[in-house]
């Protein structure tokens, strides 16, 4: 007994042009315009491997509104100090003349927020200086 494994019209020396099989097909089918699928060059084009990812690394940041001033941060820390000395300066003149705030409690709130922003004002110095003594060598 011999068992034929193949299937009619599926074996490889047997090719069928797809519109000899159409043509004798429903009137329906003939009005129909069947596209033709579509050349790609390899694989990696019809998975789209040849194009970039799209993620947070190749998309870049967004553009700068242009309401929005370009300010350099040896300014903007020059003024965040003055800013801080004055507080600082007017805090002490308060209390060296005596005047007293409405809430005693509200003073040792501020005395205490002003010695924190002395305190980073100081570590920032720190670290400034330090980064431009290794960028120096």
């Amino acid at each position: 007994m011999r068992v034929n494994y193949t299937l009619p019209g599926f074996l490889p020396a047997e090719s069928i042009p797809a519109e000899s099989a159409r043509a004798g097909d429903s009137p329906f089918r003939a009005r129909l315009q069947i596209a033709a699928a579509p050349a790609y060059a390899d694989w990696k084009t019809l998975l789209r491997l040849d194009r970039p990812p799209v993620n947070a690394f190749a998309v870049g940041p967004p553009p700068r509104p242009p309401s929005l001033e370009m300010q350099d941060a040896p300014a903007r820390r020059l003024m965040w100090r003055q800013m801080l000395d004055r507080q600082v300066a007017a805090l002490d003149e308060a209390a060296s003349t005596g005047a007293v705030s409405a809430n005693l409690g509200d003073r040792r709130a501020i005395e205490r927020m002003l010695t924190l922003l002395v305190r980073v004002r100081d570590v920032e110095g720190d670290v400034a200086s330090r980064y431009l003594a290794e960028a120096e060598g």
